[in-house]
């Protein structure tokens, strides 16, 4: 976490990384998978025990119909806990990507105002980015609840004074101010210029 390496084409290099230690997203998937498989196995029966009580022909639409239902319900829910697992925020020299359960952001540093602590009642601490208004629309303001503080040791950073002191910053919003900050004083336009010629 935090060391630069190279960011997907035309985002410049990525300064850090706030995402979940490698194993929890895989213990996750793997569990992900073995609930699917019961649950449609446990959905499969269900319906078929329905099926036999009833005989007939109405019982075999309301076995369907439980069996659609309850497919539909558990493949949103495994597929929104699936998305989780690749929850980040990526700051890079040309902007910062957020990625959480249903937001998948690309925000270069142009459309950001100000980046600061989330006061949230469930996303505690997380980094929220405040873009600026624009005659097309008012501003945003975008959590990045991979940062949230009851994720901390998800992450693997350090729980110091710091990190305990309610009135700080998180790691990551640090680092996303700081980068802010430099963007703000011209250090990265030097590096984000070969990436725009490219594009």
């Amino acid at each position: 976490m935090g060391t630069a390496t190279a960011a997907p084409p035309g985002r410049g290099q990525e300064l850090y990384r706030a995402e979940f230690y490698p194993i929890f997203p895989i213990l996750q998937r793997i569990g992900l998978v073995i609930a699917g498989a019961v649950f449609v196995v446990s959905a499969l029966l269900l319906g078929v025990l329905v099926a036999i009580a009833m005989q007939s022909t109405w019982g075999i639409v309301v076995a369907l119909g439980v069996v659609l239902v309850g497919a539909a319900l558990g493949g949103a829910f495994i597929a929104l806990t699936w998305r989780s697992t690749s929850m980040a925020m990526v700051v890079t020299t040309t902007g910062i990507e957020v990625r959480g359960y249903c937001i998948r952001r690309w925000v270069p540093w142009e459309q950001i105002a100000r980046i600061e602590s989330s006061a949230h009642w469930y996303w505690r601490r997380a980094t929220c980015i405040l873009t600026h208004h624009s005659l097309t629309a008012n501003g945003e303001r975008i959590i990045a609840t991979v940062t949230a503080y009851q994720y901390i040791f998800w992450r693997n950073e350090p729980y110091d004074a710091q990190a305990r002191d309610p009135r700080e910053h998180l790691m990551p919003t640090r680092v996303a101010i700081d980068a802010h900050r430099r963007y703000l004083r011209g250090e990265f336009s030097a590096a984000a210029s070969p990436d725009r010629e490219k594009a």
